[in-house]
This record gives structure tokens, sequence and C-alpha cells, in this order.
């Protein structure tokens, strides 16, 4: 499959796909344990940062779509993820960001970018956002978008909830 490149422009963000030139500051951010605490707890090592990166950059290979990564627009520094992944659930919609921009709104504007985009230009018909239930700055985040709450379940040994949204949410 091929796809194209995709860029969006936020008043503060840039978002485009992974490159292999992301790894290192992909690694910074998950080696936090603060920022993989409600993911699975464990941080990641630099080769397991690396291969998510390779395996995104698969992904939109094989699918035309990914989690992409996250760029402040003033300095261009990494600062997360947003994006989609093709689980056994559905697609995934899903993000992760450093400790330096939470509490600035910045999370909320990258995943409504990102949806938008996953909706009106990937055609995506429905997507699934998990989060645990002690995470209230990503649950914030899932409402404020329009997912709709569906089930509590045990992921990765925690207490989680499952979100949905639709094109006509």
């Amino acid at each position: 499959m091929t796809f194209l490149f995709m860029l969006l422009q936020t008043n503060r963000l840039i978002i485009e796909h992974f490159k292999g030139s992301d790894i290192s500051d992909w690694a910074k951010i998950e080696g936090d344990a603060d920022v993989r605490r409600f993911v699975d707890g464990k941080v990641l090592s630099f080769e397991e940062a690396k291969k998510y990166v390779e395996m995104n950059i698969r992904h939109y290979q094989k699918n035309g779509y990914g989690r992409y990564v996250v760029r402040l627009k003033e300095k261009g520094n990494l600062v997360g993820m947003c994006g989609f992944l093709k689980e056994n659930y559905g697609i995934d919609f899903g993000y992760r960001y450093s400790k330096v921009i939470w509490g600035k709104g910045l999370g909320f504007e990258a995943a409504k970018s990102v949806l938008n985009y996953g909706i009106l230009e990937l055609g995506l018909d429905k997507v699934v956002g998990l989060t645990a239930e002690k995470n209230l700055g990503s649950i914030r985040i899932l409402e404020k978008l329009g997912f709709k709450f569906k089930e509590k379940f045990l992921f990765n040994n925690m207490k989680a909830f499952k979100f949905h949204y639709t094109r006509d949410s």
C-alpha cells in the first residue's frame, strides 16, 4: 500500500510521521516512568523505543496510518505521539506526551487535529480509545473529543475504560 506523507499543523504543534531520526528523542519520553505509568508501568529501553518507531513506520506503509510524532511548532522538538493503530479490537486511537507539555492543552490540541484527520481524510468510521481508569487527563481528552464510554475492563493488569468514537458522533 502506498501512503501520502501526513503533515498537520495547529497553532502550537506540528504533527507528522515518525522518522528514524526521532528514535533518540522518543526513547527519552518512553524512558520516563511517569509517562508510562498508565500504559503498563514499564519504561522502555532505547531498543524498545526504536522498535516502536520502526513498527509505526511499517504501519504507515501497510495501513496508510499509524501513530504520528507531535512536535512543538516553536522549536520543533518532539513532545509526544498521537494517532491510530490497527488492533484486534478495532482501530485504536492513542496518544502519549512528555511531561513538559502536560496541563497546557497541547494533548487535546494534537488529539483533535489527528482525530479530524482520521475521520475526514482517512475515512475512518469508528475508532476506539482505551485508558486506565485513573488516567484522568486521558479520560478528559477522550470525552472532550466526543468519545462515548462503552465498558470497563482489565488492560495490562489495570482497571481500564474503553471509549468509542464514530463518524456520526
